[in-house]
């Protein structure tokens, strides 16, 4: 299980600040289940209007923060259809039925095929492997039915509205099918399209690394140097450095396997 597994390089930081535009936003991070997934709570500092990004496993200090600051849940804005970045959304829409969640139309439809493909493409050994991590085993055995259909149906160049923050969409795929970015002001939520000197992987369902290309290069393109980068895993980044430094795509290279 250990090998298709990200290497997870350095722990986010619990809060980041930064200013937009349109408001003031306030960062807070979680890492979650087996796979260390960087979950994100993000607000608006005057509505106190609040999204979770990537709810991937039990994020009780995020949503203790909110019930503690008297947070308004408004959206679950979901990267991609993969388990680690949706595990508890129902149990967030049983406390939060209001919240309404965002997720791309084909990765929602790929997880319910998800299981029959790993075995399909990886073996039932590999499945047998990683139900003998009880954690990993509970989201294998996740009842997709459970998630239910999303109450909006993420695509490119869409705008959610958190008090006076504007959070932006970017059609994402490469990694998944559906992938989407979200962002607001100097902050890219970039899931598992780009990480800390690397990128996503593409041997996944419906995976294309022609499609990662165009993509990071696409986010190279679109956003200064001084953008900070919030990935699904790992540490934050920036979009300069990544452009110089990410081995797998620079800005006119990169060539290296990402499986």
């Amino acid at each position: 299980m250990k090998r298709i597994l990200f290497l997870i390089l350095v722990l986010i930081p619990l809060i980041q600040w930064a200013a937009t535009s349109s408001g003031d936003i306030k960062v807070i991070c979680q890492v979650t289940g087996p796979i260390n997934t960087n979950c994100y709570l993000i607000y608006d500092t005057q509505s106190k209007e609040a999204a979770l990004i990537d709810p991937g496993w039990q994020v009780d200090k995020l949503t203790n923060y909110i019930r503690e600051n008297d947070l308004l849940l408004k959206y679950i804005f979901i990267t991609h259809g993969h388990i680690d970045h949706f595990y508890y959304v129902p149990e967030i829409k049983k406390h939060y039925p209001v919240a309404k969640l965002c997720m791309h139309k084909d990765d929602y439809e790929d997880t319910f095929t998800a299981i029959k493909w790993l075995t399909e493409n990886y073996g039932q050994e590999w499945i047998d492997e990683a139900n003998s991590e009880p954690d990993t085993k509970a989201l294998l055995d996740f009842d997709m039915n459970l998630l239910g259909v999303p109450d909006i149906f993420a695509e490119g160049s869409q705008t959610f509205k958190l008090g006076s923050v504007e959070i932006k969409t970017i059609y994402s795929p490469g990694h998944s099918p559906g992938g989407i970015c979200y962002y607001t002001g100097n902050i890219l939520f970039s899931g598992d399209v780009l990480f800390y000197r690397s990128v996503g992987r593409t041997d996944t369902q419906h995976g294309s690394r022609e499609a990662q290309l165009s993509t990071v290069r696409k986010l190279y393109e679109l956003f200064p140097d001084s953008t900070l980068v919030y990935p699904g895993h790992g540490q934050y980044t920036d979009i300069g450095s990544e452009k110089r430094d990410n081995p797998r795509i620079t800005v006119d290279g990169g060539s290296w396997d990402t499986k």
